[in-house]
């Protein structure tokens, strides 16, 4: 224990007592992040009296999980990990009953209830029944939706979590492929995997892959988050690893695949061949030792895909390994040990640089990026009674990206050709110089050519060490109390450098802020009512000295510590079985990306239109409510209805500062906003005809002074003194889609499924399932040919998108009393091919015209006249960018072999 204090003393600098005393109740209470597990709750009665049952044995089967009935037949099970279960109650005297299919998950009670038969010899064999998961789920009281293994393995293009994420309600993509939840930024959500943070707090975006193969659960919470969870303004994904069984169990999958590749020389897309789109994964899971039993368990799963993609010098290679090993050395003990590793190579593609120029003849020119990232983690359970557990974990999370010319791409840029400086370290180089030359053919018209390349590097890197404590209590039948918190040590570098001009933009920087989190909830279960109350405090210090004047630069201040303290409230009311009403309230708050805050903190004002950070930012902040009813409508179909409101204030921006001989621009917190709109879900669970599905609907109000932090500076970069005046009203966001629908139905016919079509009899073991979607057009601001704005921000709109995607899979069982079988399936994403704009030119409004005319002084052939059929060639391909549409139809075809 001392020698862990010494170490966290290590990471803070001398004075921090408000740190040092939280870690100190951290030690003392145990907290963590986020949770892997559920509860069990019910009642055992007797089947013919109606009386409760004490000392009725309650046990998971194949495992060791279990408890026993109180005086009043009332049983609960805490820290179950999320999965499908059997359940077996049992007395004596009684005949013993069975449960199967009973699905536990994240954060939730699954209420399960027994009654049992007396038997006055006791029999071996019990009474087993399939467990009907609630309709109605009655103490979520917030707005989360969970995606279980089986429908993960029946969805078409779940090949990341993010495409399934979409599907859910209140989400949106933008046109860059980021991700909305309610109306907030691309970098408001917070992601989670077995309880790792795997955002790249630089940047805000996941910081590794997420293999859906490998996942038990994924949930998406849009609102009412709990105490627990912070760090974000709009939403929280959580992504569940599967644990090994009892029992060995795998998979081994692979597919192939076609699709339409873009041309640039014709500027059209070709005709449906393969690509190199292609997948292997294994899964394997079971006991460590080769007895069936839980007391020593695994889980790996393995992915490698390799993807050329539609778009040229685009291909991708990933490797992704995702491993859980769980040990129980004694019944009250369990020890999680998990890790995640993940490569990617990806060949860049843009169709226009910053400058507007394009490398479709010079694809080799574009760069390349590479990333990596690990995360390692242990996790220690121990009851200290039959009501109370204690969890410890710690963790490792790293990553980084590095983005570089392909040819060059083992130099650092300082080796590069035509990189020189003066004695005082002032850049005299060529490397400006040498790209953008007249090239022998394309220049003239917008293209470049070799040895002509993006002259951009980038390099940035994340990790960090945390260490969780947690504590849940199960006071009496009906509080459960949980508190605790996290601390974070972060280590965080950046390198970047761009040679667009004679005065080349770069910083390099590694910075060290600390973060720690402390909450707690009580959850309190009756009859009519659940009731979730928290209180969150966040803590966050830069711990970094920075000029407190760019221009000046008369000292240096150190950053204050930063603490926020937010209330949580959840309420649901149970109005009948089939009825429950929700309300949720809270205030939500997440650091800004850290490039914000540490952009140029020499403040180096003699760059072009230098940019300076503050690392003294306030966090952002968010102040939510909703109100949802979720009603059956039958047995089988539910509809739940939310409406929401969010303030968002605080939120980061730029701003110019001038000064006598000059001006820059700082990253403040200044935006603001508001999101409102209505989500509305219906669900129909599988019932005798197989058939299931949900309707996704949003409407949605997304409205601020602007769309991203960056906005403020590139209307000064681009315009100059004649940028527009700062807004001081909210007008559309650029990711306000007023409406989204998705409709996805899928049909299951079992193995036993006989029917006759034109005298035939049909196979059974077959699934089909269709994806269907729709969002209404994103807006975007009009401007003419010089950039100016007309008219307000973001009057103008795109048109509507819509795809359907489809999947269909046939099993092969090899025996007949056992699940091991092969399938076969195909999917097809954009089944009707369908040219989707994500993007326009702001000047026409169209996505393949720019508005721009070239007129050619030279002729760049060499062997004559270049004529005006030449002309109006490369200026259609220029404009024509496959970027403003979504990808093409591609199909995949494979085969899994499941035991």
């Amino acid at each position: 224990m001392n020698a862990k204090i010494k170490v966290l003393k290590e990471n803070l600098s001398g004075g921090r007592l408000f740190l040092v005393a939280c870690l100190f109740i951290l030690f003392l209470a145990q907290a963590s992040w986020s949770g892997t597990a559920g509860k069990i709750a019910g009642v055992v009665r007797d089947a013919e009296t109606k009386l409760p049952l004490p000392g009725a044995s309650i046990l998971i089967k194949g495992t060791s999980i279990g408890t026993s009935a109180d005086e009043d037949g009332e049983y609960f099970i805490l820290d179950v990990p999320v999965g499908t279960y059997t359940v077996e109650a049992t007395l004596i005297g009684y005949q013993s009953v069975i449960q199967t299919q009973v699905t536990v998950l994240l954060d939730l009670t699954t209420p399960l209830d027994f009654e049992l038969t007396s038997a006055p010899i006791e029999l071996k064999k019990g009474v087993t029944v399939v467990a009907t998961r609630p309709l109605i789920q009655k103490d979520l009281t917030s707005s989360t939706d969970f995606v279980i293994r089986e429908q993960l393995d029946y969805l078409p293009n779940a090949v990341g979590i993010q495409p399934v994420i979409s599907n859910l309600a209140g989400t949106v993509e933008d046109e860059y492929g980021l991700l909305h939840v309610r109306g907030g930024r691309e970098a408001t959500v917070s992601y989670f995997l077995d309880d790792i943070y795997i955002q790249d707090p630089l940047v805000g975006y996941p910081g590794t892959r997420v293999p859906p193969e490998a996942l038990e659960e994924l949930n998406l919470t849009t609102g009412g988050f709990t105490a627990e969870y912070g760090e974000a303004l709009s939403g929280v994904v959580n992504a569940i690893t599967r644990e090994g069984g009892s029992v060995f169990t795998g998979k081994i999958k692979a597919y192939d695949g076609l699709i339409h590749s873009y041309n640039v020389e014709s500027g059209e897309y070709e005709k449906l061949r393969r690509n190199n789109n292609n997948s292997v994964v294994i899964n394997l899971g079971g006991p460590l030792t080769f007895r069936q039993s839980d007391k020593a368990t695994f889980f790996f799963s393995g992915e490698k895909i390799w993807n050329d993609g539609y778009l040229p010098h685009n291909s991708r290679e990933l490797t992704t390994g995702t491993g859980k090993i769980s040990l129980r050395p004694t019944n009250n003990l369990k020890i999680v040990l998990s890790g995640n590793y993940y490569t990617r190579d990806l060949l860049r593609y843009v169709h226009r640089d910053v400058n507007n120029i394009s490398y479709d003849f010079n694809l080799d020119g574009l760069g390349k990026v590479h990333n990596r990232s690990y995360s390692f983690g242990a996790k220690l359970t121990y009851p200290a009674s039959k009501n109370t557990f204690y969890t410890v974990k710690v963790n490792h999370f790293y990553t980084d990206i590095k983005l570089a010319p392909e040819h060059l791409f083992d130099l650092y840029w300082d080796q590069w050709p035509g990189y020189e400086e003066d004695s005082n370290g002032v850049y005299i180089g060529t490397i400006d110089d040498n790209n953008y030359l007249p090239s022998e053919k394309y220049f003239y018209t917008g293209f470049t050519s070799a040895p002509d390349f993006y002259p951009v590097y980038h390099y940035r890197r994340t990790k960090y060490t945390s260490l969780g404590l947690d504590v849940v209590s199960q006071v009496d039948k009906h509080n459960q109390i949980k508190f605790g918190g996290e601390y974070r040590a972060n280590r965080l570098k950046w390198d970047d450098k761009q040679f667009f001009n004679v005065r080349p933009y770069g910083e390099r920087y590694e910075v060290n802020p600390n973060y720690a989190a402390f909450y707690v909830q009580d959850k309190i279960e009756l009859r009519d009512i659940i009731v979730n109350a928290g209180l969150r405090l966040d803590y966050l210090d830069a711990d970094i000295d920075f000029w407190n004047d760019p221009v000046t630069k008369e000292r240096k201040v150190h950053t204050s510590a930063k603490t926020q303290l937010s209330p949580r409230l959840g309420i649901s009311h149970p109005i009948s079985d089939r009825t429950v009403v929700h309300f949720s309230y809270g205030y939500y708050f997440q650091v800004p990306p850290y490039q914000y805050m540490f952009t140029n903190l020499q403040a180096d004002l003699s760059t072009g239109f230098p940019l300076v950070g503050n690392p003294d930012m306030e966090a952002e902040k968010s102040i939510a409510y909703e109100l949802g009813i979720n009603h059956a409508l039958s047995d089988d179909i539910t509809m739940k209805v939310t409406t929401y409101y969010k303030d968002l204030n605080h939120l980061a921006s730029t701003r110019q500062v001038v000064y006598p001989g000059g001006s820059y621009t700082q990253f403040v917190n200044a935006d603001y906003g508001t999101a409102k709109g209505v989500d509305v879900i219906i669900t129909k669970r599988p019932n005798h005809k197989n058939l299931s599905g949900t309707i996704n609907y949003s409407y949605m109000i997304a409205k601020g002074n602007t769309s991203t932090p960056y906005e403020g500076y590139y209307d000064y970069f681009t315009q100059g003194t004649n940028a527009p005046v700062w807004p001081v009203r909210e007008y559309p966001l650029a990711f306000d889609q007023r409406h989204t629908l998705t409709v996805n139905l899928d049909y299951r016919a079992p193995r036993d499924w006989k029917r006759k079509f034109a005298g035939l009899t049909l196979p059974g073991a077959w699934g089909l399932n269709l994806l269907a979607k729709y969002g209404s057009g994103m807006p975007y601001t009009k401007t003419d040919e010089q950039g100016n704005r007309l008219g307000s921000l973001n009057e103008g709109r795109m048109p509507a998108t819509y795809r359907v995607d489809l999947k269909f899979n046939k099993d092969f069982y090899l025996f007949k009393d056992k699940g091991i079988h092969l399938s076969f399936f195909t999917e097809v994403e954009n089944l009707f091919d369908r040219r989707n704009i994500l993007h326009v030119y702001s000047n026409t409004g169209k996505p393949d015209d720019d508005g721009y005319h070239y007129e050619l002084t030279v002729d760049p052939d060499g062997d004559g006249p270049f004529t005006a059929e030449d002309v109006n060639r490369y200026h259609r391909l220029l404009a024509r960018d496959p970027q403003n549409y979504d990808a093409p139809r591609t199909i995949r075809w494979g085969v899994e072999f499941v035991f």
